[in-house]
């Protein structure tokens, strides 16, 4: 699947009681790269104050980083979905070492 990276400076969103910031990242597992979204959002409700949202989105296998542009000019990678259940629980467990609270998904498209 292709995947779009956003321009710098559009990571953040702020409005309506919300607060957000995310980031590219990527990560080796069996020799392959891993590329996923770490967002940090602080929803900010009435009735129960603030509540914080730490939680990774795995895009999948990197398999061209960034090889060719949009109509514009966004940079396309080519990713493959991490889609067998036994590979999906040890990046669950990869990614969550230091921070066990992080909440783990999979895109599938």
């Amino acid at each position: 699947m292709q995947y779009v990276h956003l321009p710098e400076g559009l990571d953040e969103h702020s409005g309506h009681g919300l607060e957000a910031h995310w980031a590219e990242c990527r990560t080796a597992y069996r020799g392959r790269e891993i590329l996923y979204l770490l967002t940090d959002a602080v929803v900010d409700t009435v009735c129960c104050g603030d509540r914080t949202f730490h939680y990774a989105t795995v895009v999948g296998y990197v398999n061209e980083w960034q090889t060719r542009k949009d109509e514009h000019g966004l940079s396309i990678s080519m990713i493959d979905p991490i889609t067998d259940q036994s590979d999906q629980n040890e990046v669950e467990a990869l990614l969550k070492q230091g921070d066990d609270e992080l909440q783990v998904s999979f895109r599938s498209e």
